[in-house]
């Protein structure tokens, strides 16, 4: 049985980092299981093990994907097929209808439907609004429609006028059986002690992901408490985030050390993790901090913070774009008001392993025969 985890591009990434897991809990059952992407952006390639194919089908242009796809699929002729983005799905849905009946597709939703069209503006407005009607026609024609998380599958009700009983919840697979060892990875700390408590940001650095808070918090708390902000990550906005830093006078207390491959170690050094997007589908680095033990702080944002954090049980959610909020938050966590024990974290964090994940997509994709 051959399965195909589809990509437009291949970034370094939450999401890849999912499906990277994902094809490999496949493979160790023993199914013939490929990574297959438009293009790998600069770098991503070395996340990917050398035990996972990876099969890139359109690296000049992206113009070139429906083309490649179509290719590949004469040659390779996959039994299984699992989407990741939705024009990508929807493509998939057109040429399975009219060339390959014998496929099955899966459709997987990562990310807010209505997060991304909220924010998107011009001509990216119109191209949202014409994909989500594309999306409408065609994913019920999907064998399976997966979202990441329940309130990422009611968005899909609501955006996209489907019934809620055709969407499948899957939680992100972030907890893997090599998870301990990487976390406790030697890494070059990026100041010479560890006297003062180290907020850590992971992600992306884009506009979704609220850097700006992130910042006028870190300069409210550093009023209140001695604290250092360390951020992992790589993005459109890195200069204006040095930049920012220099403007308030915060060098000494920040360090940016960009994109790491496995985030893991940095974030167990650390004392608090920051997440405060605009929005997210799930929000695996979450899960990553509670399996480290390290205590957690969430914008309350659609779709995915408040159901891994149960509302507020396992970490501290605060409003969206309230830099007071999120300062106030940290302060609590540091100072010891809002502190949850590591255990408590760490057995949360063991809901969303690879495992549950694996045989939740086989019994999806009718594999767990």
């Amino acid at each position: 049985m051959k399965v195909w985890f589809l990509l437009s591009r291949f970034e370094q990434g939450g999401m890849e980092r999912v499906q990277i897991h994902l094809a490999q809990g496949f493979q160790s059952c023993g199914l013939d299981t490929s990574l297959v992407v438009g293009s790998v952006m600069a770098g991503a390639r070395q996340i990917v093990p050398d035990a996972v194919p990876l099969l890139e089908i359109a690296p000049r242009s992206k113009l070139a994907f429906p083309f490649g796809l179509w290719s590949a699929l004469r040659r390779k002729r996959p039994d299984v097929v699992f989407t990741t983005a939705n024009d990508v799905a929807c493509l998939m849905l057109l040429v399975r209808k009219f060339a390959f009946p014998k496929i099955r597709v899966i459709c997987t939703q990562h990310s807010s439907i209505s997060g991304s069209r909220r924010s998107a503006r011009g001509i990216s407005r119109v191209k949202h609004a014409a994909l989500n009607s594309l999306m409408r026609r065609l994913l019920p024609q999907a064998d399976r429609i997966v979202a990441v998380s329940n309130a990422v599958a009611k968005d899909m009700q609501r955006e996209l006028e489907l019934s809620l009983a055709s969407i499948d919840v899957v939680h992100n697979p972030v907890v893997t059986p090599e998870f301990s060892d990487l976390m406790n990875q030697k890494l070059e700390w990026p100041w010479p002690d560890h006297e003062s408590p180290t907020v850590v940001f992971a992600g992306r650095l884009s506009a979704e992901k609220r850097l700006d808070l992130l910042v006028d918090a870190f300069a409210l708390l550093s009023t209140k408490l001695p604290a250092r902000l360390l951020v992992l990550g790589d993005g459109p906005r890195h200069r204006w985030l040095i930049d920012q830093i220099e403007m308030r006078g915060l060098e000494d207390h920040c360090r940016l050390v960009g994109f790491q491959s496995c985030p893991l170690a940095w974030i167990h050094a650390s004392d608090l993790l920051v997440l405060c997007s605009d929005f997210e589908g799930f929000g695996n680095v979450l899960v990553e901090a509670m399996a480290c033990g390290t205590q957690v702080v969430a914008t309350d944002c659609p779709y995915g913070p408040a159901e891994v954090l149960a509302h507020g049980k396992y970490g501290q959610l605060v409003p969206c774009g309230n830099a007071q909020e999120l300062a106030s938050a940290m302060q609590r966590c540091l100072e010891g008001t809002a502190w949850i024990p590591e255990e408590v974290l760490k057995k949360r964090a063991g809901e969303f392993g690879l495992r549950q994940a694996v045989d939740s997509y086989l019994r999806i994709a009718g594999l767990d025969d």
